[in-house]
């Protein structure tokens, strides 16, 4: 089976074509602001003449954008295809790709004062939180603190002691690695957020909510 993994939940983007759990192809771009224009170019880039079996994509937490534009490429491109579609959210995909049964922290990058965290205890992932700096500092003042792993590490914790867990892969590549190694993991493609996004139609324009019936706000 060929798996393509399409992961923009962050503020870069990465695609990778894996079949059988080993790698054939990966590309990636951290500019931020063109995810939407150069998505389809690394996809092209990565898949060359080969058709993937099946699409996976990254459900989030991380940019309220970039799970969108993930989300809505992979669909509109596993219906073009006829292919099937998937998706797995940031953090098992970081967890699993630690291969650990050390109690583990996520944290994922928010671009605001606090990052998006789920922790996973002995391997079974507890509820998501959205946590500021002073909440990760009692955790790691906490008689056992977890490891850390995640792209909301650096440099949102630089200062702070704590013990940091890598994994080999990154963003599309840890999505493949996942599914790989569990394909039960991969669930129906519905976006993950931790929170409300910060702006919406409503807060940016207030008059709106005036002119809606109480059922609708």
């Amino acid at each position: 089976m060929k798996v393509l993994a399409i992961d923009t939940a962050g503020w870069s983007s990465s695609v990778a074509l894996w079949e059988d759990g080993h790698e054939l192809s990966f590309q990636e771009n951290t500019q931020e602001r063109s995810q939407a224009a150069l998505l389809p170019l690394l996809v092209k880039d990565v898949l060359g003449e080969q058709k993937a079996d099946l699409i996976l994509v990254n459900l989030g937490p991380g940019s309220f954008t970039g799970i969108r534009i993930g989300l809505a490429f992979a669909k509109g491109f596993s219906m073009g295809c006829a292919r099937p579609l998937k998706g797995i959210n940031s953090f098992m995909a970081t967890y699993s790709s630690l291969n650990t049964q050390e109690n583990v922290l996520i944290l994922r990058e928010a671009h605001r004062q606090d990052v998006f965290g789920m922790l996973f205890q002995k391997g079974i992932p507890q509820p998501p939180q959205s946590l500021t700096r002073k909440d990760i500092e009692k955790i790691l003042n906490s008689p056992s603190p977890p490891f850390l792993s995640g792209t909301g590490i650096h440099p949102f914790l630089d200062g702070l002691s704590f013990k940091e867990m890598s994994s080999p892969w990154r963003g599309a590549q840890a999505l493949a690695y996942t599914f790989f190694k569990d394909q039960t993991i991969a669930t129906d493609p519905a976006p993950f957020y931790v929170r409300d996004a910060d702006v919406n139609l409503l807060n940016v324009i207030p008059e709106c909510k005036a002119k809606l019936s109480p059922e609708r706000v």
